[in-house]
């Protein structure tokens, strides 16, 4: 992939430099605490987090500040919870960085993925631009994360944050 340019893209630019590491570069019409406020505060995470379809996000808990929880579930017809997501914020500058530590897993309790996720947030003007890092294990769970379609859901949640951000 090439790598991201500096410009500020209007939608979701993914790049891997490394073997093991994501780069997923966005930018909002909307200032660095309000994008900051939207990414880490549950209930406005709730507005813009989008399950896939037929899911329900039925769990929500986000802490940023050092050793802070992150703890997402959501339910299908079949499974509750279907998948989780949980992590330790590992460090936390207020509006500028956050880092966690991600673990995925199904209903079932198997582990699907974990990772380091960095959140660096940037404003010029009245944009602001997320920088996300996710480094993985292995290039094969890098590969299965790239080929899971995590780039469309990510995009079209981003989307319905451009929305929540202009009202």
């Amino acid at each position: 992939m090439n790598p991201i340019s500096a410009t500020s893209p209007k939608v979701l630019q993914v790049s891997t430099p490394t073997d093991t590491t994501i780069v997923l570069l966005r930018a909002f019409n909307a200032p660095r605490r309000l994008v900051w406020e939207a990414m880490f505060t549950p209930d406005k995470m709730r507005r813009w987090m989008l399950p896939p379809p037929g899911w329900t996000l039925t769990t929500c808990h986000c802490e940023p500040r050092l050793g802070g929880a992150l703890d997402v579930a959501w339910k299908s017809d079949e499974a509750d919870p279907a998948m989780t997501l949980r992590g330790k914020f590992t460090e936390v500058v207020l509006h500028e960085r956050a880092v966690h530590t991600e673990t995925m897993a199904l209903g079932s309790g198997e582990e699907i993925g974990s990772l380091l996720e960095k959140h660096e947030f940037a404003q010029e003007g009245s944009v602001t631009t997320m920088r996300i890092t996710q480094t993985y294990a292995s290039k094969e769970a890098r590969d299965g994360a790239l080929a899971s379609g995590m780039d469309q859901g990510m995009e079209a949640c981003y989307q319905k944050l451009d929305a929540e951000l202009a009202e």
